[in-house]
């Protein structure tokens, strides 16, 4: 059976920072800073009461995925605001990410249509996001689905690419 797609409910916070965790900068993985429960909880709150999408992937053994989506009037984070003065804004966009597979789903296609069912809903907008650029993973991944790399910056001291949809 293949992976189902909905969009997430503040219910779901603590599935998807379980399913973060072990992809946390504390636990040595690729994800950019940590992903407790509560920050989980004010993200989804946040994108419900806004309108963005936070897309879950899930089969019958439980969550796969999540990528998460936020309005680019939100300007609460340092790099937010990096993000959105590098980005040479061409028509309305939004942050896209961050986005995390559980290891058993890599691989397989679900990003792109994760990436698919966010364009249905967000139609005409750009997805504008970053990636470390260390992570040829998800560079290589990202750039697969017609993503470029718009610029170099640095980000606590980690060199990261900014990224967009365009």
């Amino acid at each position: 059976m293949p992976p189902r797609l909905r969009n997430a409910k503040e219910s779901d916070a603590a599935a998807i920072a379980a399913l973060m965790l072990p992809e946390s900068s504390s636990q040595g993985g690729s994800l950019h800073g940590d992903f407790p429960v509560e920050k989980i909880s004010h993200w989804l709150t946040q994108a419900l009461a806004d309108g963005m999408p936070v897309l879950l992937a899930e089969d019958a053994a439980g969550l796969l995925g999540v990528l998460f989506t936020s309005s680019s009037r939100h300007l609460d984070s340092p790099v937010a605001v990096q993000m959105a003065r590098l980005h040479h804004a061409t028509g309305p966009f939004y942050f896209y990410g961050p986005v995390c597979l559980a290891p058993r789903a890599r691989g397989q296609g679900l990003l792109s249509a994760m990436w698919q069912q966010l364009q249905q809903q967000l139609p005409g907008q750009q997805a504008v996001l970053f990636i470390h650029a260390d992570n040829q993973a998800s560079l290589k991944a990202h750039t697969r689905l017609g993503m470029v790399v718009e610029t170099p910056f640095d980000l606590d001291g980690q060199p990261c690419l900014l990224l967009s949809s365009r």
